[in-house]
């Protein structure tokens, strides 16, 4: 696993071609949507914004983020094939200026890093977490973000290590907090939740 770790941080450190310009912060609240439509969005919240990899910016496609909010496209559109999964839009789009996103190692890799990397992240709230009152939606949420990480990294076959300890955490606060214990996927969307 330390090997795993290794190579994570080294893919996020020199992201090589997958090096862009980010807004620092790439979750779906710092993004405005117009009433216009998409075509005049709006990229917000520019405090931490820099040169960093550019899968950062796709793991908010992957793993739910600020209250509990995670972009997809699901369904189809009246009469035609079914949508595509918004995280292989941003991919096709990323491949037009870094033809490395094409290649399925190189980018799951990429992508399986940043998503742990993320989780990690969170994992820093246990404590406070651990502290809170039974039924508070914060903890589901870690769970849920321990699992979307474990599912994006067994999808693309990287950091498998990293993916098993992902899981087994998650699995591991289920029991600690039987409340946590629910099915993230039937819970409503956009419903108010604390983080």
């Amino acid at each position: 696993m330390e090997r795993e770790f290794a190579v994570a941080l080294a893919e996020l450190a020199d992201p090589g071609p997958f090096l862009t310009l980010s807004n620092g912060d790439p979750e779906t609240t710092n993004v405005l949507v117009c009433a216009d439509g998409p075509p005049n969005a709006r990229l917000i919240d520019f405090e931490f914004a820099g040169f960093t990899h550019a899968l950062h910016d796709a793991v908010c496609l992957h793993v739910p983020g600020p209250a509990w909010m995670r972009v997809s496209t699901t369904g189809q559109a009246s009469g035609s094939a079914p949508l595509p999964q918004v995280g292989e839009v941003y991919r096709r789009a990323l491949a037009v200026g870094v033809p490395q996103a094409e290649d399925e190692r190189l980018y799951g890799m990429a992508l399986a890093a940043a998503c742990v990397a993320f989780a990690l992240a969170r994992l820093w709230r246990l404590q406070v977490l651990d502290r809170r009152t039974t039924g508070d939606d914060s903890r589901a949420q870690l769970v849920s973000i321990l699992e979307a990480t474990a599912s994006t990294a067994r999808e693309h076959h990287a950091l498998p290590q990293l993916t098993g300890l992902g899981q087994r955490l998650a699995e591991a606060l289920r029991r600690r907090w039987p409340d946590a214990d629910v099915d993230t996927a039937a819970l409503a969307p956009y419903t108010p939740r604390r983080r």
